[in-house]
């Protein structure tokens, strides 16, 4: 009998083990099936994201088209006005944008860059909470694009900018995700040519866990994509490049972004001096300035497709 009882204890001990392992066992499952479920969720979001940006460049480009092809062009739309002088202003003060030209769309940039179609539209008043420079420009049915409007706004006090936190990732960057690139050295309108390679860097970190694997100030293939020369009558020269990718050790990460940069009209300084009669004609000739990309210019571009880093990790 007392054998008995102690393999009825065994058989208990060894069920209870069994039970211990399944339940072990089921946790890891459960806990893998969940962290594929949020894997997956966060590449459903960031995909959607990724598609929202292309369907909305692609109805603005489609605007712009239908502008341009609206009918004969009148002239330029007017250009932009803002509703605060430029100057030294409260925190949290709103400025608000319009365009006296019919049907006109307004597009605008706070980053030192000039606006394009693919810029944020303006669907309302834009908050200043630090120092701004903001530019806009103007399209509209049977007109060019504006002439960029551009004011500079301070704001007494401002606490500085908190720094930039790394980019972490678990392994694998994902497309849609944002880097901060910065530009490297001088590039002129006046000398630049399509396919140059214009210098620009990493500006944070990338991480897997605590590990940098790729460090800010690597490599970043860029190269001009556009290039016009300052002209007569106060036309403006101006640039623009695309990025293509970011070099790791042994990666190359696809990246998608570009800017354009304007340098300052002088056509209201021609429309001025040609209503003076010993200057006339000879006003024509004014030019407008070269577009000039300095270094420590910022920006971001958007990762192409899903990248492992897993390769960049050091043994």
């Amino acid at each position: 009998m007392k054998t008995g009882f102690l393999l009825l204890i065994a058989a208990s001990v060894a069920a209870y083990g069994q039970d211990a392992a399944s339940m072990a066992a089921m946790q890891a499952s459960q806990m893998a099936a969940q962290q594929s479920m949020q894997a997956a969720q966060m590449a459903n979001e960031q995909a959607m994201q990724a598609s929202q940006m292309a369907n909305q460049q692609a109805m603005q480009a489609s605007q712009m088209a239908a502008m341009q092809n609206s009918g004969p062009v009148i002239g330029f739309a007017s250009r932009p006005t803002f509703s605060v002088p430029a100057g030294q202003v409260a925190a949290g003060t709103t400025v608000r944008m319009k365009c006296s030209t019919r049907h006109a769309i307004i597009f605008y940039t706070t980053d030192g860059w000039t606006p394009t179609i693919y810029s944020r539209r303006y669907t309302g008043p834009i908050r200043i909470d630090r120092a701004t420079h903001l530019q806009a420009i103007a399209v509209a049915p049977g007109y060019e694009r504006s002439l960029v409007a551009a004011t500079d706004y301070t704001v007494a006090g401002q606490m500085p900018a908190a720094p930039q936190a790394a980019v972490v990732t678990d392994g694998v960057l994902r497309a849609g995700t944002a880097l901060r690139l910065v530009t490297g050295s001088d590039v002129s309108s006046k000398t630049a040519q399509v396919g140059d390679a214009i210098s620009l860097r990493l500006d944070e970190d990338v991480k897997v866990g605590d590990a940098v694997v790729v460090p800010k100030g690597s490599e970043v293939e860029a190269t001009i994509s556009a290039v016009d020369r300052s002209g007569h009558a106060g036309e403006p020269g101006d640039l623009a490049f695309e990025v293509h990718s970011l070099k790791g050790d042994g990666v190359t990460i696809p990246l998608r972004g570009g800017e354009t940069l304007e340098g300052l009209d002088k056509v209201n300084s021609v429309r001025h001096f040609i209503l003076v009669p010993v200057v006339g004609a000879s006003a024509l000739f004014i030019r407008g300035e070269d577009a000039e990309i300095k270094p420590g210019m910022t920006l971001t571009a958007s990762v192409v497709r899903d990248t492992p880093l897993h390769a960049l990790q050091q043994p």
